[in-house]
């Protein structure tokens, strides 16, 4: 049992979180006459090992997240994978978990959604698509269009809504998120 447990010690310290090698565009070219600029990034590392970064993108002066998150607004999240460990069926799990984070645990509210919900998780699982290490995956929202939904380049899909914009990116915004570091990283504006 001792070498057990060391193996899982060993293996979590060599899984540092590697931030810095994250690579993000300085903004999203949406169209000709709108570009949305990368607010920051952090990355998502329970167990002291990177499983994603997130990066927020959203133009103007506010940092509070659930400003932020309420925001109807163009802005965009782009999900980074770090390992090869995040496969869609873990991602899914993940963010089906995360839409009851982002809106506060409001089952109400959900069951609203719930049917554009199972349409965005269904979407990335029928994608074919596998997060490998650094493969990205963006949410873009666009104010009376939708969230936008793009493996690496390769458009996915649209959910239509406000209110799913809000609960998916509650996700990561919310006051009751999974991870306030990582939020709190993502709304703070970054240094040039």
């Amino acid at each position: 049992m001792r070498k057990f447990i060391s193996l899982i010690i060993v293996f979590c310290l060599t899984f540092p979180v590697f931030a810095a090698k994250v690579k993000y565009d300085p903004e999203i070219k949406v169209d000709e006459n709108l570009t949305i600029p990368l607010r920051n990034y952090g990355v998502f590392a329970p167990a002291s090992f990177s499983i994603y970064a997130i990066g927020l993108y959203v133009g103007g002066t506010e940092t509070a997240n659930m400003k932020l998150k309420d925001a109807d607004v163009p802005m965009a999240i782009r999900l980074v994978s770090l390992s090869n460990l995040l496969g869609m069926n873990k991602l899914i799990s993940e963010l089906r978990r995360g839409f009851s984070y982002g809106m506060s645990h409001d089952k109400e509210f959900l069951k609203t959604i719930q049917t554009r919900i199972d349409t965005f998780l269904d979407m990335l699982k029928n994608s074919g698509k596998n997060p490998k290490k650094n493969k990205h995956i963006t949410f873009l929202y666009l104010p009376d269009k939708g969230t936008k939904v793009y493996f690496e380049d390769e458009f996915l899909g649209e959910i239509k809504g406000h209110d799913f914009k809000r609960a998916l990116f509650g996700i990561w915004l919310n006051s009751n998120c999974a991870d306030p570091k990582l939020r709190d990283e993502v709304v703070r504006i970054r240094k040039k």
